[in-house]
């Protein structure tokens, strides 16, 4: 393959003229101007659809597709162009596409990987199983979803470290902002509280807090009260959790966390921390 361009370049040399170079240029100038068009033009088509769309969890679908869009699209107007430059300078095209096809039945087995995620990223992409802002845990990486290619995701994390994986080696998803999201409370209280009062004031808390204007909107249902849980060795956990829209869980959780604490004041019912009690014999 190598000789054979050395080869081409050699006889095509001395065809290079002033008025070639000159087309080549102006070629290159349309692509540039080409690329940034229909990009933008893509981006308008997307964002417009994106605007008449209340769902949120849908509008996030449409913008990974809107990138995926721009990708292919971009290696369409690429290759086109660098195949029109080259036949400008006189190459022909036919043995340069044989050779390279002769070449990638040869590396066919190097290729692998890459064809690997490309497929595995297309099936991610269109299934909806990630979307661009979406708070995921694929593998071992915790994060949101900053990019999303054919071959690869891109995650930052809470701390700002950003983890960059092949789709290919994708195991296991989990999207904790898709649709909607639970935060779920494991709440110890003293051992002697009444439970029946503890699951009265928590779904008082939950109505007051679904009453509230600020908090309304991210929230989807009423709280859900399971009762006693467990029992550990300073208290015993009631477990309970509320619907709310996707990331705007911890939020909720804070809010929650803070309205039951002075609640829980006001009704006297201790949240216990670990500790040692002494009888004297």
């Amino acid at each position: 393959m190598e000789e054979i361009l050395k080869e081409i370049i050699i006889n095509h040399a001395s065809k290079i003229n002033f008025f070639t170079i000159g087309k080549i240029i102006l070629e290159i100038i349309a692509f540039i101007i080409i690329m940034r068009i229909v990009n933008k033009a893509l981006y308008l088509f997307f964002n417009k659809l994106i605007l008449k769309i209340e769902d949120y969890e849908v509008r996030k679908h449409y913008m990974t597709l809107r990138q995926l869009g721009v990708y292919i699209i971009d290696a369409i107007i690429i290759l086109f162009f660098a195949t029109n430059i080259l036949e400008g300078l006189g190459i022909d095209m036919k043995p340069i596409l044989a050779t390279a096809g002769v070449l990638g039945v040869a590396v066919g087995f190097g290729a692998k990987k890459i064809v690997e995620d490309i497929f595995t990223g297309l099936s991610i992409i269109l299934s909806g199983q990630l979307r661009l802002g979406d708070y995921v845990t694929v593998n071992n990486s915790t994060g949101t979803v900053e990019k999303i290619t054919l071959t690869m995701i891109v995650i930052r994390t809470f701390n700002g470290d950003v983890h960059y994986l092949r789709n290919g080696q994708i195991d296991t998803i989990v999207n904790q902002t898709k649709d909607f999201s639970y935060p779920l409370f494991n709440l110890g209280v003293s051992y002697k509280t009444d439970v029946a009062h503890v699951v009265r004031v928590l779904k008082e808390i939950g109505k007051e807090l679904r009453q509230n204007p600020e908090y309304s909107k991210f929230i989807l249902a009423d709280i859900e009260v399971f009762g006693l849980n467990e029992f550990q060795d300073s208290s015993i956990v009631i477990q309970f959790r509320i619907k709310t829209t996707p990331q705007e869980q911890w939020m909720v959780k804070r809010k929650l966390n803070q309205m039951i604490k002075e609640r829980f004041e006001q009704e006297g019912i201790e949240i216990p921390y670990p500790q040692l009690v002494l009888h004297n014999g």
